[in-house]
C-alpha cells in the first residue's frame, strides 16, 4: 500500500505544479502584456508631445537656384516628430526675388511640412499651411499694383510659388473690394485667380 499512495501523492503534487506553474505563466504573461501596453503609451505619448523649440527664430529658405527667395521669422517653432511637422507661432513671411515685388505673409499659426522619404505618405514638397487672421500683402512696384488679401487659411508650395486657399477670402485693390470662396496665386507670375462665389465692390473715390 505505501508505494502506491507515495505515487498518488507524486501525481497529486506533480498536477499542483503543473497547475502552479501554468497560472505563474499566464501571471507572467498577463504581467509582461500590461508592462508592454503601458511602455507603448508612454512611448506614444512621448511622441505625441514636441522634441525641441526654438524661440524668435530667423530662417531663410533658398530656392533650387540657390538665391534666398523666402525669409521666415516668427516667435516661437516646436517640432512635432510624431508627425515630423513643425509649428510656429505668429509667423512672418518675406518672399522676395530678382525683378519682383516682395510679399509679405503674417498669420497666428503654421504647420510645415518638409518633403521627406521617411514618412508615409511620402512628402515630395514643403508645404507652409497657415491658419487665423492671415494676410498676404504685396506693395505698388515698378511692375505691379498693390494687393492685399485677408483669410483665415492659406497653403504655401515654395517649390511651386503657389499661394492657394479654399477658405473665403477678402482681396482689396486698384479701389476694388472683393469677395470669394477659395484663390490661386502665382508669385512668380504675380497673378492671383478668385475660384467661386466672387462679388466685388468698387470704392468710391476721394479727390
Amino acid at each position: 500500500m505505501k508505494p502506491q499512495i507515495t505515487i498518488d501523492r507524486a501525481q497529486i503534487w506533480i498536477a499542483v505544479a503543473v497547475l502552479g506553474f501554468i497560472a505563474l505563466g499566464s501571471f507572467w504573461v498577463e504581467n509582461a502584456f500590461r508592462q508592454s501596453g503601458e511602455e507603448d503609451a508612454q512611448k506614444s505619448s512621448v511622441r505625441l508631445e514636441p522634441d525641441y523649440y526654438v524661440e524668435k527664430f530667423n530662417f531663410i529658405r533658398l530656392s533650387n537656384s540657390n538665391k534666398a527667395n523666402y525669409h521666415l521669422t516668427g516667435e516661437k517653432l516646436i517640432h512635432l516628430p510624431r508627425t515630423d511637422q513643425y509649428e510656429i507661432t505668429n509667423p512672418h513671411i518675406n518672399s522676395f526675388a530678382d525683378q519682383r515685388t516682395a510679399v509679405t505673409i503674417i498669420a497666428a499659426r503654421a504647420v510645415v511640412d518638409q518633403k521627406s522619404n521617411t514618412v508615409l505618405p511620402k512628402r515630395e514638397h514643403d508645404i507652409v499651411r497657415l491658419y487665423d487672421n492671415v494676410t498676404v500683402e504685396r506693395p505698388e512696384g515698378d511692375n505691379s499694383h498693390f494687393m492685399r488679401l485677408e483669410t483665415d487659411y492659406l497653403m504655401l508650395t515654395p517649390d511651386d510659388d503657389l499661394i492657394t486657399s479654399d477658405h473665403p477670402v477678402t482681396l482689396f485693390t486698384h479701389g476694388i473690394e472683393s469677395h470669394a470662396i477659395g484663390m490661386v496665386a502665382n508669385n512668380s507670375t504675380q497673378q492671383l485667380e478668385l475660384l467661386s462665389k466672387v462679388r466685388a465692390r468698387l470704392k468710391k473715390r476721394v479727390d
